[in-house]
């Protein structure tokens, strides 16, 4: 019925690879009838190694034994077709040498990874019973994460209980939310945040399009391309299964490699790749290394089974799986980020206490007395006799708190009623011009999310810059100190000029540059004066007028260079050179990122930072 893919390597990449593949499995397996298969396709183990199915097969259930198969890509030949390639695993040839060589009988293929679990509604007893009632289609759908403190307290083998005190915990938590992402940009084929961890449709689907595309031989963006070409195939359609089933990712996160990786290393083009990819085909005739002789074989061995240390569990639910909210399909990504739910984003700080010395002392600097309360009561959970939380808002002098072991900077934003009805207004009006023909719904969208975004962001750091420049230059940070972002990701220009004003602010580290400065407030005037073309384009013809023109400057742009304008395109580029060099200035490194949490390290100084520093005081 159904062949799911997945790939990986046996080099203990991460927090517990071994543990969160065995995890993953069973429960895979568990929801898969014997008609099914699971394809591993294991990329550049070393010779002496064996593959990671292979290494990890006494903690899997005989189910799981049964299903799964294996395909071996040798290192010699990953030598030879890496080409110059940055990454130790070649995702896409992966992922095609399992598909080229999964069971022709199966109507049905899912593309997913390794440490993700499918809980299924009470109603389905298999995802073949599911799939049975579903028309052709490519689908995706949500995934929610995991922390690491509560997947590692599950047993191996126990695959139903685990499943089902896994959905217990989410419903419980009230943390079964959803992260869309109808961005202006990919908001037809790109409906969740990390599509890759479910990507499914008919197996021909994905030997029509010739699997993933092997030339993508950089991070990231590989799942984004296949969804464009799925959805191009899919005649523009893209569906998901809300309500029939779960995806579960497990966290690992903490250890930094994830994000190390994402910020260190050069990513596949997305503009080329994904929001102007139109080919359908993809790779050559002998796509997937089917003219290759690979090693490919089954598993059949016992498992261990062990003990289960999790309370017991609520009693199963029927029907439906019931989501923490209903899902936010509105086209304003940054404001959801950044009005954030402090229950659910201090559920995932936790992570943080937990492992942190309870000794720690950890100052807060914001202005969200419910997220406060939130963390105050997390530490208590966690250190009943440690530090209380500092809220620095509240100290004309920080004292013993002037270097924190953790300092906690709450993005939160509360949208005044003011913007409401502007936003509310130019809603209003752009249906009205799509209505008339003057513009394209698209446009009338790109237009409320470009709004939304620019409004939101410069009311924000109107309220949190000058909180940042008030109270960070009276605190330094310690190697080994952790500062973390509350309603903030990777994605958005907060964090990047929370680094700005940290690193000028605290230890006397210059870093801002003239050039890229004037660029910065270059664009920063580009913006203010599109937001007030907008706000008096209702009063005033000439503007209608100018307005009009943008568009259609938009447009040009976006077909030949691929930005939609080259103040963008220039600041995109310029933004990525100069984010490089100030995380490299303040020697912070990114260890997590969960939606709305970023948790940065303070890292000792290299020699070449402590040198220039010296040489900038002697000619001080």
């Amino acid at each position: 019925m159904i062949s799911i893919i997945t790939y990986g390597r046996n080099d203990n990449y991460s927090y517990n690879l071994v543990k969160r593949t065995a995890l993953s499995f069973n429960c895979l397996a568990e929801a898969l009838t014997d008609e099914d298969e699971i394809l591993f396709a294991d990329c550049n183990t070393p010779d002496h190694l064996p593959t990671l199915p292979e290494f990890i097969w006494d903690t899997l259930s005989d189910k799981a034994l049964k299903l799964i198969k294996v395909v071996r890509i040798p290192p010699a030949l990953y030598e030879k077709i890496r080409d110059e390639s940055p990454l130790p695993v070649l995702e896409n040839v992966s992922r095609n040498a399992a598909i080229v060589r999964s069971n022709p009988r199966n109507h049905w293929m899912l593309s997913t990874n390794p440490d993700v679990l499918l809980v299924l509604a009470a109603k389905w007893p298999s995802l073949a019973e599911l799939l049975r009632s579903l028309p052709d289609s490519f689908y995706e759908m949500p995934r929610f994460d995991i922390p690491e403190s509560v997947w590692s307290s599950l047993a191996r083998a126990n695959a139903q209980e685990n499943m089902r005190s896994l959905r217990d915990w989410l419903i419980a938590n009230k943390a079964a939310v959803i992260e869309t992402l109808p961005d202006h940009r990919f908001q037809k084929f790109y409906l969740f945040d990390a599509p890759g961890d479910f990507q499914l449709a008919p197996r021909a689907y994905f030997h029509r399009l010739r699997g993933f595309d092997e030339s993508m031989k950089k991070y990231f963006h590989s799942d984004a391309n296949l969804a464009k070409r799925m959805w191009l195939l899919n005649g523009r359609r893209t569906d998901h299964l809300l309500g029939e089933l779960w995806v579960l990712h497990q966290d690992h996160y903490l250890s930094g490699e994830w994000t190390k990786t994402v910020t260190t290393i050069e990513h596949n083009d997305y503009y080329k790749k994904v929001i102007n990819e139109e080919i359908l085909e993809a790779n050559h005739p002998h796509w997937g290394l089917q003219d290759v002789s690979l090693p490919f074989f089954s598993l059949s061995e016992q498992i261990l089974r062990q003990r289960v240390f999790l309370p017991q569990v609520p009693p199963a639910l029927d029907g439906d799986l019931p989501l923490s909210r209903e899902p936010d399909w509105t086209l304003q990504p940054f404001y959801r980020l950044v009005h954030y739910d402090p229950a659910l984003l201090t559920l995932y700080l936790k992570e943080l206490l937990r492992v942190i010395s309870p000794e720690s002392r950890i100052a807060y600097l914001g202005r969200n007395t419910e997220t406060l309360d939130a963390i105050q009561r997390a530490w208590r959970e966690t250190a009943a006799d440690g530090h209380p939380v500092l809220n620095l808002a509240e100290q004309s002098d920080p004292g013993e708190y002037a270097s924190p072991d953790v300092l906690l900077v709450d993005c939160y934003y509360q949208r005044s009623e003011y913007w409401e009805r502007r936003i509310q207004l130019l809603g209003d009006q752009l249906k009205h011009q799509a209505a008339k023909g003057r513009i394209s719904a698209d446009e009338a969208n790109e237009e409320l999310s470009r709004f939304c975004f620019t409004t939101d962001w410069e009311n924000q750091r109107e309220q949190l810059v000058p909180l940042w420049e008030r109270y960070l230059k009276s605190l330094s940070f310690r190697p080994g100190a952790h500062v973390v972002l509350l309603g903030c990701n990777v994605y958005v220009p907060t964090l990047e000029r929370f680094q700005e004003v940290l690193g000028e602010l605290s230890g006397g580290i210059e870093i801002v540059e003239e050039g890229p400065a004037r660029l910065r407030d270059l664009h920063a005037f580009y913006q203010k004066v599109k937001y007030r073309l907008q706000k008096t384009g209702q009063h005033s013809v000439l503007v209608k007028v100018l307005w009009t023109l943008f568009l259609l400057k938009r447009r040009l742009f976006r077909s030949v260079f691929g930005f939609e304008s080259f103040m963008g395109w220039l600041y995109f580029r310029q933004l990525a050179r100069r984010r490089r060099f100030i995380i490299a200035r303040l020697n912070l490194r990114t260890l997590y990122t969960h939606h709305r949490l970023v948790v940065m390290r303070v890292e000792a100084p290299t020699q070449e930072l402590v040198e220039k520093k010296l040489v900038r005081g002697k000619r001080r």
